[in-house]
């Protein structure tokens, strides 16, 4: 974009003359303005000083007249720091859009949506300054067609039009605090941008529904009125101005389409609580879209243009469709939840074999058919891509689940970091995509910066400018409007840092406060959330989850069932082993385990802090006769004799976490079948036997008797 050229405005240090030339020279309307303390009590201080300013509305005034006010020597007003812009024709067509941000939340919940819908989220690249008293106001310039108005509205949404005013900085606020220009957002940094047309269209829109006052004669002149009737273009006899001869709409159709897009959303609500998603959920707007299609017309076609290019040249089209559409599903958990509470106004009961027929007829008309492969192009579609070999598959959903203090927090920030600081592997599986990485944790956060310098320590890596991104507000995944902004979060996290390889969500329970997690619509939630997260920025979503007391998943299986991977942790307390087991890997191995070990490392800080890091255990090789070397088979008796004596040993029950088969097989990843040989082995030669190590709590277990 293009950058006006006022390089040598030094806002810290510039005078009110300054100032005043500075906004002259952008060509707005610039006049002294009065200060807090030069009113009655009770009377606003923002106004112009000038009486005659009214007189100032149509043209900037003579460059004369300016000098007499703002000469740095001479001028009237050149040590008035308080000043304003009238806007309107006077100042280029420029406009304010004031948001009372701090006051009003509707006015924030306005503009939110109005982004939303029209501009996928984004604000417009034009000047904006925070107000002395908190609000925020955005500099646009009119398009040529157009006049803005001059309005107040109770949602905290003011625009200051045709015969408006606005204060500027660098003026005093009566709370004390300067106005001020938005860092990168000043005019002399920024262009002012000319407002697009749907932000005129809902200015309008907002200004006809909420308006507590106008400047007259501006909202139903001929060249203001953006949503007057269109003109006729031979089309007569219209039923109310609205429709063609052949019943297509032609006026309206933005309304149509709004409403018919609210009703089919709703309508799938009604069906299921779990929203659509992926190829399934375009199938269905691109057939919604099709009926909204068949039902409008172009207003001025053009010679040899589709409707299709016509309706999306108007602004009427698939585009438009699409952002209600999205703005809609947005609503899902909330206005769109309750809309489908209620009962369906649908006043004829439906025939099921007449909604067959009609499905059928349009289906033949449109020609329209669901895409099918042949063997030959199943089998030319691209392989799964691997995050992490054997592990977690790109772009998926996955689950790291296990006991409190079975260590699940550190392995993820284990593989969350190895992901940020672009390591080759993990745990000795290939990483193939790296990137940056958001973690959402509002537990335990004070102590994640040793956790981070421990494993920095240990793993020899630098981590000060690693695309690593906490974010530690509580995010409640039942509401929409939480999950729209952490999507906007993620957005400008996406923005500062690079695209995003996984996002970690450290607890489930954590951002589904108040929720039953033995219902599956409940938990349905948390799933379509991390779908959103998912599909917009094409990552990896990884959650961390308990387990019941049964020692499984906890909660409703909606998300062990709509998990890719599923990774199981388990550690007996105070031990510094431990395993994790892959319960579900889509389109790969499951079923197997990895051992683990935790460090502890000592930071060496003036504090004395320290803190755990986990490392997988290698594969221990065997002697090729299908047992271990004999170093190993040492390892293995001195860790059942360590079990012994501490009063918690290996016992032959498969049932215990104590059980020496398991233990075995996942801490040296020994065949199990080898392993219960070995203890066979063992203890039929007297090298080990079963006893009772505690009478009193009836523990039993293996116990050494001799050294191999």
């Amino acid at each position: 974009m293009a950058r006006p050229n006022f390089d040598d405005f030094d806002p810290d240090f510039a005078s009110a003359a300054q100032w005043a030339a500075m906004y002259r020279h952008y060509g707005l309307q610039i006049i002294p303005c009065c200060s807090p303390t030069e009113v009655k009590p009770g009377t606003s201080w923002k106004r112009p000083l000038l009486s005659t300013w009214r007189t100032l509305q149509e043209e900037l005034v003579p460059d004369a007249t300016f000098r007499r006010w703002y000469d740095p020597q001479t001028g009237d007003y050149r040590a008035r720091r308080n000043m304003g812009i009238i806007t309107g024709a006077c100042s280029g067509r420029a406009f304010i859009l004031d948001l009372d941000l701090h006051k009003n939340p509707a006015a924030a919940v306005w503009w939110r949506g109005v982004l939303q819908l029209h501009n996928n989220g984004s604000e417009p690249e034009t000047p904006r300054q925070r107000t002395g008293g908190g609000g925020l106001q955005l500099l646009f310039r009119a398009p040529a067609h157009w006049t803005a108005p001059t309005n107040r509205t109770e949602r905290g949404v003011d625009i200051r039009g045709q015969g408006g005013f606005a204060v500027m900085p660098s003026s005093l606020h009566d709370s004390g605090e300067a106005y001020a220009w938005l860092p990168g957002m000043a005019p002399w940094e920024i262009e002012i941008l000319e407002a697009p047309e749907w932000l005129c269209g809902e200015i309008v829109k907002l200004v006809g529904a909420t308006n507590i006052n106008s400047s007259p004669g501006n909202i139903n002149s001929p060249d203001g009125n953006i949503n007057s009737p269109a003109p006729d273009h031979g089309q007569a006899d219209r039923k109310t101005g609205d429709f063609d001869p052949f019943g297509n709409r032609v006026d309206g159709r933005e309304e149509h389409m709004r409403d018919m897009v609210w009703r089919c959303v709703v309508k799938l609500r009604r069906a299921s609580p779990i929203p659509p998603t992926g190829e399934e959920h375009q199938r269905i707007i691109d057939a919604e879209y099709e009926v909204y299609e068949r039902t409008v017309q172009v207003q001025s076609p053009f010679p040899l243009e589709s409707k299709r290019a016509g309706l999306e040249r108007e602004g009427r089209g698939a585009s438009a469709f699409l952002a209600k559409w999205q703005y809609a599903m947005r609503q899902w958990y909330e206005d769109v939840a309750i809309a489908a509470a209620q009962p369906d106004p649908s006043p004829e009961a439906v025939d099921p074999a007449a909604e067959f027929a009609a499905a059928t007829a349009t289906a033949q008309q449109t020609g329209k058919l669901f895409e099918y492969l042949t063997v030959e192009q199943i089998l030319a579609m691209a392989d799964p891509k691997w995050l992490i070999d054997k592990l977690m598959i790109e772009h998926s959903l996955g689950i790291i689940y296990g006991p409190p203090g079975s260590l699940k927090t550190f392995i993820s920030l284990d593989v969350a970091l190895s992901l940020a600081t672009k390591q080759p592997s993990w745990w000795g599986y290939g990483i193939h995509h790296t990137g940056t990485v958001v973690y959402i944790s509002s537990e335990g956060v004070a102590n994640l910066k040793f956790r981070m310098q421990a494993w920095a320590q240990h793993r020899g890596v630098d981590i000060a400018n690693a695309p690593f991104r906490l974010i530690r507000q509580s995010i409640n995944f039942m509401k929409a409007e939480d999950i729209g902004i952490l999507l906007e979060t993620v957005q400008a996290i996406v923005d500062e840092a690079g695209p995003v390889a996984a996002v970690f969500v450290d607890t489930v329970s954590r951002v589904l406060p108040g929720a039953k997690e033995n219902q599956q619509e409940d938990m349905s939630l948390f799933v379509a959330a991390c779908d959103q997260v998912r599909n917009r920025f094409m990552t990896t979503v990884i959650g961390l989850h308990h387990t019941n007391y049964a020692g499984g998943m906890r909660g409703s299986t909606v998300i062990p069932g709509a998990g890719d991977f599923l990774i199981e942790v388990s550690r007996d307390a105070g031990e510094m082993q431990g395993f994790i087991r892959a319960k579900k890997i889509k389109d790969g191995e499951d079923g197997w385990d990895r051992p683990f070990e935790a460090t502890l490392v000592e930071l060496g800080d003036i504090g004395g802090h320290s803190s755990l890091v986990v490392d997988g255990v290698e594969k221990q090789a065997n002697d090729g006769t299908g047992l271990p070397e004999k170093n190993v088979l040492r390892q293995i008796l001195a860790a059942i004799d360590e079990q012994w004596s501490k009063g918690k040993p290996w016992c032959h029950s498969k049932v215990s976490t104590r059980c020496a088969e398991t233990n075995i097989s996942r801490r040296w990843e020994i065949d199990r079948k080898v392993a219960a040989r070995i203890l066979e082995y063992w203890n039929a030669n007297g090298v080990i036997e079963e006893e009772e190590a505690d009478a009193k709590r009836h523990i039993k277990g293996y116990k050494k008797l001799l050294e191999i």
